[in-house]
């Protein structure tokens, strides 16, 4: 299987399905996931913007969760290369939290903040979520299906069901979400759970 270091932006980690998803994929060892304390903080920010009805603590939790999951991912020293990058503005800390990090691929959902003039030099390249999760589905079809599945059997607050995590899925993955629901790999491993 070949080894990825992704620096996951926070924008693919505060919709928690997709969230779910790619620490998953990551503690299966598809890739190796980066984030900064910085970046989680902003995905808190983000969630309380979107749903001010949610408790603070409740997301702290939520990001304590994922640090635990995943113990090495928390990328710390960077800050020094962020004046280099300024050019980039609120962005500078992720880019340089990726070189320090030494992550290939920065998996964002605006890449047009990610220019390859600004990337290329470092040897990164920024992805869409879609495309990432189509990278991981030609490394193992099949262990992503089970990791499909494996996250709808432990998701509680709601109940969903395989079908119901790719339907939220579609608008940040949909080549990802039609490639998936018309493979041979996901109508068997849905026909072995009935």
């Amino acid at each position: 299987m070949p080894f990825t270091t992704a620096l996951l932006d926070a924008n693919v980690l505060h919709p928690m399905v997709l969230c779910d998803l790619l620490v998953r994929l990551a503690q299966r060892g598809f890739y190796r996931a980066l984030w900064t304390r910085e970046i989680l903080e902003e995905v808190v920010a983000t969630v309380l913007r979107r749903r001010p009805d949610l408790s603070v603590r409740l997301l702290w939790k939520r990001t304590a969760a994922m640090q635990a999951a995943l113990q090495d991912a928390t990328v710390k020293g960077y800050e020094a290369l962020i004046p280099s990058l300024d050019k980039l503005g609120a962005d500078a800390h992720v880019v340089a939290a990726a070189v320090f990090g030494q992550a290939d691929i920065i998996v964002t959902s605006n890449i047009r903040d990610f220019p390859e003039s600004v990337l290329d030099p470092y040897g990164i390249a920024a992805l869409l979520p879609d495309d990432f999760l189509l990278q991981q589905w030609w490394v193992d079809a099949v262990a992503v299906v089970d990791t499909l599945v494996q996250q709808a059997r432990t998701t509680t607050r709601p109940p969903l069901a395989p079908d119901d995590i790719l339907t939220r899925l579609r608008f940040m993955a949909p080549s990802f979400v039609k490639l998936v629901r018309a493979s041979t790999e996901y109508r068997s491993a849905l026909r072995s759970r009935t």
